[in-house]
């Protein structure tokens, strides 16, 4: 296997296996999938992974210039806040008032195609950074990525195809294998808001530890 091989693999590995654990961003491509069919689902996945390749080359563009990461994740917290928020009251609002069945996207009048909804909840993820910066720091210093374009480029394209891979494990599953979904839905958006309001919670606990850790210092 040649460098450029090496690299690809890597970062189609480190995505897919970090696209396995639920999270916000899996677990809604399971949802769009199980509600509103396998095109909304992978438009959803393609935005997800879109911004996942800016943050991943922005990353590695902050490593070698500008050292930008924690500021980025900083900023980006409060917003990815207020998204998760108005995720789970939009999803609490359908469990409780569910008389047919429709798309959780449907019940987001400002956020109204899946598209958007997988850039907004992708951008506003701030655990991409630390993931992805770390992650180019393992691979950097076991000097399977390298600092040049032709690197990056295969790095980059693994990446995309190990997120693809990975979310389509969860939209297979929403699509092929949970069925019945109408039967299920208060449930399920009932679960969706729980999920999204517990990772806003997680991310106001990461906002206010790094808030007191920048007055200590």
């Amino acid at each position: 296997m040649n460098k450029y091989s090496k690299v690809c693999f890597s970062g189609l590995l480190v995505s897919f296996l970090g696209a396995l654990p639920l999270g916000t961003l899996n677990l809604t491509a399971f949802d769009i999938a199980a509600s509103q069919g396998l095109n909304s689902a992978i438009w959803f996945a393609i935005a997800v992974v879109l911004v996942e390749l800016i943050v991943v080359r922005l990353t590695l563009y902050g490593n070698e210039r500008l050292h930008i990461g924690e500021k980025l994740s900083y900023y980006l917290i409060p917003f990815g806040i207020i998204l998760l928020l108005y995720l789970a009251i939009s999803s609490f609002l359908a469990s409780a008032s569910f008389s047919e069945v429709g798309s959780k996207i449907n019940m987001l009048p400002q956020i109204n195609s899946a598209l958007l909804l997988g850039l907004l909840l992708s951008a506003l993820n701030p655990l991409h950074i630390p993931f992805w910066m770390t992650w180019n720091k393992v691979l950097a210093s076991k000097k399977i990525l390298e600092t040049s374009k032709k690197s990056y480029t295969f790095y980059l394209f693994g990446i995309g195809v190990g997120s693809l891979i990975g979310l389509g494990i969860f939209i297979s599953a929403g699509k092929y294998i949970f069925t019945n979904y109408e039967n299920y839905s208060m449930v399920t958006n009932l679960l969706m808001g729980l999920l999204y309001l517990g990772f806003s919670f997680y991310l106001m606990f990461l906002l206010v530890k790094k808030r007191l850790n920048l007055k200590i210092q």
